[in-house]
């Protein structure tokens, strides 16, 4: 039971790290209005995934993604999860380096880019060295208890200055517009928040078991973040307004006033709140890049291995000049990630489907 409730924790909490910056932006540039509509495909897109992914791994009995696979062919295994080492890898990079430069733009400016990549770095890679898996679900516990009040508080606070009428259209005026998010790419970025966080369900080792139902139910509180990260700064701004800014909820809470509460900005405990959550995200990322590679050097020591996982990110992430091409990569990995959602569900449910029909046969 209590391993049951770290592993929905760790899956609640590092969505939420992923949601409030770059979310609600290409949700604002993939559309004018009815903007629950690209949110709700989104999320459900994302729980029939997870369905298909958990249902596949459910035939298995307590194995992984990879021992599913390597009890298949090598061959089929290092061609189907080659693409995921590609994948975590660029996500890595990407969410190292972002969100070095968002934490740079909104309150460390004076801080050089590159010492807050080491701590974005340094920290996830000291957790998985000295714990492992079991380490990242406890600190997983531990950064709910001490991070999600004062986030929760900072977002209930955000909702005092709001006006519901600039969430009106909830349907498109013209309906031949319903979809039309459909062919912006901007839109397509936006499933980075949904497709990042949901693969290490497949990674967890078979000593840590959890019920697929208790995913499928916190889905449901992810998915209602996910529409307030986009309509808070809708019902606080306007739409139009909240379009144009880099992060319109970063924005929208920084507009906050509490003439009772001893600080000026609230912001900073939001801040701190995404920030302990990003950094759990990458902790679990070179966790799960650590198992596809171990898989082929199983005699490397882990810290030598996390390490060196950790120092070729870093100096990938040094040659990335500016935000511009963090939006590359962005767009790059944007074809890794729908194999992510679409391929590897599909292979894993496959071969458990024909591994069941197997069991019953004989």
């Amino acid at each position: 039971m209590f391993r049951n409730l770290q592993v929905v924790v760790i899956y609640i909490i590092t969505h939420l790290g992923l949601i409030f910056f770059m979310y609600p932006t290409d949700i604002l540039a993939s559309t004018r209005e009815a903007y629950w509509i690209p949110v709700g495909l989104g999320y459900l897109v994302h729980i029939t995934v997870i369905f298909i992914y958990l249902k596949g791994l459910s035939y298995f009995k307590n194995q992984n993604i990879h021992q599913v696979l390597i009890n298949k062919n090598k061959l089929i295994m290092w061609l189907t999860l080659l693409p995921v080492f590609l994948y975590l890898s660029l996500i890595t990079i990407i969410t190292v380096r972002a969100y070095a430069e968002i934490i740079s733009i909104v309150f460390l400016a004076d801080t050089p880019i590159w010492i807050l990549m080491c701590m974005l770095l340094g920290i996830p890679t000291f957790m998985v060295i000295h714990g492992g898996v079991r380490s990242l679900l406890r600190a997983g516990l531990l950064l709910a208890v001490l991070f999600l009040p004062p986030m929760l508080f900072v977002m209930f606070a955000s909702l005092q200055s709001i006006d519901l009428n600039y969430a009106l259209p909830l349907i498109p005026k013209d309906r031949s517009k319903l979809f039309a998010f459909l062919t912006d790419f901007s839109y397509y970025k936006s499933l980075f928040a949904f497709a990042g966080g949901f693969l290490f369900l497949g990674f967890i080792p078979s000593y840590i078991t959890y019920k697929p139902k208790t995913i499928y139910l916190s889905s449901i509180i992810v998915f209602i973040f996910f529409l307030l990260s986009v309509y808070i700064p809708i019902v606080t701004l306007g739409g139009e307004t909240a379009r144009q800014l880099a992060f319109p909820f970063i924005f929208t809470i920084d507009t906050i006033e509490i003439n009772w509460l001893m600080f000026d900005r609230i912001t900073i405990f939001f801040l701190l709140s995404q920030i302990a959550f990003v950094l759990l995200f990458i902790a679990m990322t070179l966790w799960q890049i650590a198992c596809l590679i171990r898989s082929r050097a199983k005699k490397m020591k882990n810290q030598y291995l996390i390490s060196a996982i950790s120092i070729v990110v870093f100096l990938i992430c040094l040659f990335i000049p500016d935000w511009g091409h963090v939006e590359l990569l962005l767009k790059w990995n944007s074809f890794l990630r729908l194999y992510v959602a679409l391929v590897i569900p599909t292979v894993i449910f496959i071969a458990g489907y024909q591994h069941q029909k197997h069991v019953r046969e004989s």
